[in-house]
């Protein structure tokens, strides 16, 4: 029996979020720096399935004098942080979405190191405040990024690919922006309203059978 397959994607609420000049975001904050900041957050940020360990092992090789990391969510052990000594700030969980879009805006990319996960929002809504994202190949995330397009897709679950793709990212966004332009472009497709039509227009055709 032949079936036909629709992939509907998850949505955003896009009233929720805007870009925010860095400046402003960044004050709101309270974070006063010239690195650049990668931002890394989940509900629960070092869990396996969002690829914590690799990305602990990114942390290492990485030029500390370069990035300093923002993270939200469910953080509970920052001693890892402080023995590999990367700058950092931890939100912790935001309820806010103001602070929420403060802090996406805040950054200059998203690190979604997810090496299982189904459709997480949190690297539509950093996308949509013009933050380019990089994902892991072969993820729900990867059909979504478009490989230094609108964003970075590491073709392996590897620590070393994953800081060359964090350092490309770094002198890509150093040039201009157009990289994250080009993410909030594509976000823009995950509106509400766009999908809850998606699936109108599914039941519709179905219900025509």
């Amino acid at each position: 029996i032949e079936h036909s397959i629709k992939k509907i994607d998850n949505n955003i609420d896009l009233q929720d979020f805007e870009t925010i000049e860095k400046k402003t975001a960044r004050t709101h904050l309270g974070i006063s720096t010239k690195k650049q900041i990668i931002l890394y957050g989940a509900q629960n940020p070092q869990s396996k399935r969002k690829g914590w360990q690799i990305f602990v092992k990114t942390l290492e090789k990485l030029d500390k004098s370069k990035y300093l990391l923002l993270i939200f969510g469910n953080f509970w052990s920052q001693k890892i942080l402080d023995d590999i000594g990367v700058e950092y700030k931890i939100l912790g969980y935001i309820e806010d979405k103001v602070k929420l879009n403060m802090a996406y805006s805040s950054a200059d990319f998203f690190v979604a190191s997810s090496i299982e996960d189904a459709w997480p929002k949190t690297f539509a809504e950093a996308m949509i405040c013009s933050i380019p994202v990089i994902c892991f190949k072969d993820t729900s995330l990867s059909e979504i990024v478009e490989h230094k397009i609108n964003g970075y897709v590491v073709n392996a679950f590897d620590p070393e690919q994953l800081k060359e793709g964090i350092d490309w990212l770094s002198d890509e966004i150093k040039k201009n922006n157009l990289i994250g332009d080009r993410a909030k472009i594509k976000a823009l497709n995950f509106d509400a309203k766009i999908i809850a039509k998606k699936y109108i227009d599914l039941y519709q055709n179905v219900l025509n059978k």
